[in-house]
């Protein structure tokens, strides 16, 4: 493609071009320029709309069913089932501590690896499942009684393992 050669022709050609382009919208703008009063049918109907409505309307009313309670049961009862103030075993997560287990607790200091120290580290070898009644939180349900389906499974006698890694692939620092 070649550029057009721009002397003095060609330049009052293109100056003309603009012009008349920009004419033709001012032009065109002037003969379908919105007028202000064109939206005005619009905005009347809908505020006559917006206020013809009846103002006392409100959703209909819930009506929820009568809660049921066994037969069996007196109010006294349910009293008692739901009294959790008096009722220790309502909210009990864990197992009660052992005596032993306790005594270690108040055996002198954490500085000395003794007291809090070795009772912490103690409670930290027991499973959760001899801990807590049931998974508290959900992250203990993923590994919730795993010690004993764990103990059934063992590594097969001929599966590949570290040897292969060791004695195939080169080392070259990356996996040190």
């Amino acid at each position: 493609m070649t550029r057009m050669a721009f002397d003095t022709r060609t330049q009052n050609a293109w100056k003309e071009l603009i012009e008349k382009e920009a004419m033709t919208r001012v032009s065109w703008h002037q003969t379908f320029k919105p007028n202000p009063n064109d939206d005005e049918w619009f905005k009347r109907g809908f505020y006559t709309q917006a206020t013809a409505k009846p103002i006392g309307r409100s959703l209909p009313t819930i009506v929820f069913p009568p809660l049921s309670y066994d037969a069996n049961d007196s109010l006294d009862e349910l009293a008692k089932k739901l009294d959790i103030e008096h009722n220790s075993n309502a909210l009990k997560e864990m197992y009660p501590i052992k005596k032993k287990e306790k005594d270690i607790l108040f055996d002198g200091f954490s500085k000395e690896e003794k007291g809090r120290y070795k009772y912490l580290n103690l409670r930290k070898q027991i499973q959760p499942e001899h801990k807590f009644q049931y998974p508290v939180s959900s992250t203990m349900e993923y590994g919730w009684k795993l010690g004993e389906t764990g103990q059934h499974f063992k590594a097969p006698t001929y599966a590949r393992g570290k040897i292969v890694e060791e004695s195939f692939y080169r080392r070259n620092g990356v996996f040190e």
